[in-house]
């Protein structure tokens, strides 16, 4: 049994050249304000956001080691310089390249794990930490294999916020977190829910295989702890029995997983959740994720509601009021000026209890937001 590593270790020592087939993950490009539907994707992109974990690596190489010919060895020691200088020398193996680091040792661990969690509030997703180093071999495997291998990247992606945490400068943290689990050894895994409450802890010595970790073991583990799938028709249902109930509309958006301005649009209504809460109960239908949420998705997408995200504003009956699509078609994340019109627009014919403060309050930070990343643009075009 692999025994818990507390010292720094050299990386070389831990990590051996290793070939487990796994193939390479992609970076993902700045998403548009609306992106196209995905259609079940074959290879999961990893999170688009600041606090997403490192890009995947590529895999160590091996070394080559020179070996003597038969030419060689038969060389005798009354060989002259000549015959010495016909035969070939073989060029000494490169050295093994390190791995980029995966863990940040300075990081506030405390505010990595909060930050995880207001993003799993915000997206309906557990927490998964998980605890080890940069001098640990079998963390970049386990990285890898939740990286790199697709069916384990997949659920990783789509339900989970991954939090890497550097264990020997947060022992402290971690037996907050672990209790009276044992840690057996590193990478350890503790999945957390939305309200940081501690589900469980996994040591990850069973799902080993080999020299590596076995994606189907990986993938009933982090199956067993997602969050339940969520039926898409009962979710609208509940939602408009409490708008009913509430003299509210309801804001019904459609987004999926993989959608990074669906993200953005999501962190849009999360931040300002007090004052749109005044008016409208808020839906979204995940088309990935949420039983029959395609069929409830076409059931109501408005003509032109071409990629995600998309939004309607609903009465208590299920009537709608207004719709993401502009007369240049479907806004998406309002990030430019007209899109932004349109979307106050859509607030201001709707609302019941915002009032023109509240209205402009939401336009200040929908142009900050637009303002900040047309500068940013600006700057890299200029660079």
């Amino acid at each position: 049994m692999r025994q818990i590593v507390r010292s720094m270790l050299s990386l070389s020592f831990l990590i051996t050249p290793i070939s487990i087939g796994l193939i390479g993950c992609g970076s993902v490009a700045e998403p548009n304000r609306q992106s196209q539907s995905p259609a079940a994707p074959a290879a999961p992109a990893t999170a688009v956001t600041a606090q997403s974990v490192a890009e995947a690596e590529s895999k160590e190489s091996t070394t080559t080691v020179a070996v003597e010919t038969p030419r060689q060895q038969a060389l005798s020691s009354e060989s002259t310089s000549s015959e010495l200088a016909e035969t070939p020398v073989e060029a000494a193996a490169p050295a093994k390249p390190k791995r980029r680091p995966i863990y940040d040792e300075t990081a506030d661990a405390k505010e990595l794990i909060a930050k995880a969690i207001r993003r799993a509030q915000r997206d309906d997703k557990q927490v998964i930490i998980e605890w080890g180093g940069n001098w640990c071999g079998w963390c970049y495997l386990l990285h890898d294999c939740f990286t790199k291998v697709p069916e384990v990247a997949k659920i990783v992606n789509e339900e989970y916020e991954l939090v890497l945490v550097d264990s020997n400068s947060n022992e402290k943290l971690m037996k907050e977190y672990t209790g009276d689990h044992s840690v057996q050894g590193f990478p350890h895994l503790t999945i957390v829910d939305q309200e940081g409450k501690v589900l469980t802890n996994q040591d990850t010595e069973p799902l080993e295989q080999g020299r590596g970790h076995d994606p189907a073991l990986v993938t009933a583990f982090l199956s067993k702890w997602a969050v339940p799938k969520v039926d898409a028709e009962q979710l609208l249902s509940s939602k408009l029995e409490l708008a009913k109930s509430s003299d509210k509309r309801v804001l019904f958006r459609v987004a999926d997983p993989y959608c990074g301005w669906c993200k953005v649009l999501s962190q849009f209504v999360q931040d300002h959740e007090s004052l749109l809460a005044k008016d409208f109960v808020d839906v979204k239908i995940d088309t990935l994720r949420m039983s029959d949420g395609v069929k409830v998705s076409e059931a109501h997408r408005p003509p032109n509601a071409n990629g995600h995200p998309w939004f309607i504003i609903m009465g208590p009956a299920g009537e709608v009021l207004a719709t993401s699509v502009s007369d240049k078609g479907n806004i998406g994340y309002p990030g430019a000026t007209e899109e932004i019109a349109h979307f106050m627009k859509m607030l201001r014919d709707t609302r019941k209890s915002l009032t023109d403060e509240d209205l402009a309050s939401l336009e200040v930070d929908l142009n900050d937001f637009r303002i900040r990343r047309e500068k940013k643009l600006a700057e890299q075009s200029s660079n």
